[in-house]
């Protein structure tokens, strides 16, 4: 396993991480985290798109989470 394939792993062990916690404090940590290991991917040509993509996947989650506990604290 190259660097890059450990650092992507490492990321969504803890997106995983993220989707298993019902605080939303340690939902944003661990997303949080999951993007700090996938800024360490070093882009290649044939990579650099799927990174992106995957950031902004990340990016997204992190602000649906957030917009998901604004709700339900507005509605309750």
């Amino acid at each position: 396993m190259n660097k890059n394939d450990e650092y992507r792993a490492n990321a969504a062990e803890c997106e995983r991480m993220a989707r298993s916690t019902r605080n939303e404090s340690e939902k944003r940590m661990w997303l949080e985290m999951a993007e700090s290991w996938l800024r360490m991917i070093k882009p290649s040509p044939q990579s650099a798109a799927a990174d992106r993509f995957d950031a902004t996947e990340l990016e997204r989650g992190a602000r649906l989470a957030e917009s998901r506990h604004l709700t339900w604290t507005i509605s309750n």
